[in-house]
């Protein structure tokens, strides 16, 4: 009661009842439970809840061979595994110093990531990750009573062996670092049908389709006939496609929704679902110019892309070239 007096000389009362907040002693964690922050077993956790202090937020849930983010987006393979490993391997530095665990504390209320691991819908290990301590080679954090989700008294400084540098980053709720950004993903040419169109240039577009066992290359219902090494070559190209990034900008968006699309290629898979991406020139600014000086209208390295059914993206030239092939080339 005494420290919140003291307190609240200098901060707000929404800060003493935030203090009062992370100082609950009422916590039934022993001083050797404070200190434990490792999942043993990260293999067995099912979802994963993720919020900072200013609201962002993110559930993460385990479906099958991928975890999905909100319900909606699927995930980064590598994202969830570096979070995994980090909570598997968290331990504790050292406690943060009596003199110093109010300022931590405080500090912990205004700019923290509270991270909850379930098992089933089971909370099992809860935890505020907060900012670098002074040498920027721990992390300071706080543990949840998975019990009774009260707070520990004790802030300590946690680190990873091996591992310089804080880990406040692999924590952050922010969506779209999270998101999978692959927009094919066939690694075993699992593909029913490929059509390609350029609304300018019909007479570029092609449809590829497996057929009773092999591939047939048509174009307005006509087949041309085709080696099919020629085909499963080309098939090859979808093996694993990603975007660059997504599009922030809903006037970006907005405005390539008027434009006259550079061309659309959808991909059906063997069970049916089709993949949309309709491409989008790049153009540069006004007086751009190459190397040797000639006007540049359009950005040679990078193109829009409407892609993931609703999000607009930035596409690579080096990545989609291959693929944006035309119906004399085979």
């Amino acid at each position: 009661g005494r420290q919140l007096i003291i307190l609240g000389t200098f901060i707000t009362p929404l800060i003493i009842g935030l203090m009062y907040f992370f100082n609950s002693n009422t916590n039934n964690l022993s001083q050797k439970e404070e200190r434990e922050f490792a999942i043993k077993n990260t293999s067995k956790i099912t979802k994963i809840f993720l919020v900072n202090a200013e609201g962002e937020r993110i559930t993460l849930k385990k479906a099958n061979n991928h975890w999905l983010i909100n319900n909606k987006y699927v995930a980064r393979p590598s994202r969830i595994d570096l979070l995994l490993t980090t909570a598997q391997g968290i331990q504790v530095q050292q406690r943060v110093p009596k003199y110093q665990t109010q300022q931590v504390l405080k500090n912990l209320i205004t700019s923290h990531i509270k991270a909850e691991f379930y098992e089933n819908e089971q909370l099992v290990k809860a935890y505020f990750i907060g900012s670098a301590d002074g040498n920027s080679t721990g992390t300071y954090a706080l543990l949840i009573n998975p019990e009774n989700y009260k707070n520990a008294s004790t802030p300590f400084i946690t680190h990873l062996l091996g591992f310089q540098g804080y880990l406040t980053p692999r924590f952050e709720p922010t969506l779209n670092t999270w998101r999978d950004l692959k927009v094919f993903f066939f690694p075993k040419n699992a593909i029913q049908s490929i059509k390609l169109e350029y609304p300018n240039s019909s007479k570029d577009n092609f449809t590829i389709t497996l057929t009773n066992g092999s591939y047939q290359l048509t174009q307005n219902g006509k087949s041309k006939t085709t080696n099919q090494a020629t085909l499963k070559k080309y098939l090859l190209n979808f093996k694993s496609v990603a975007a660059e990034r997504l599009v922030k900008s809903p006037e970006t968006a907005l405005e390539l929704k008027k434009k006259q699309p550079w061309f659309k290629l959808s991909v059906e898979n063997l069970l049916g679902k089709t993949i949309e991406v309709i491409g989008y020139k790049k153009e540069m600014p006004k007086g751009s110019t190459n190397a040797v000086g000639l006007p540049l209208k359009f950005d040679p390295d990078r193109f829009y892309g409407a892609c993931f059914n609703e999000d607009f993206c930035i596409l690579q030239h080096y990545v989609f070239d291959p693929i944006l092939t035309k119906y004399e080339d085979f």
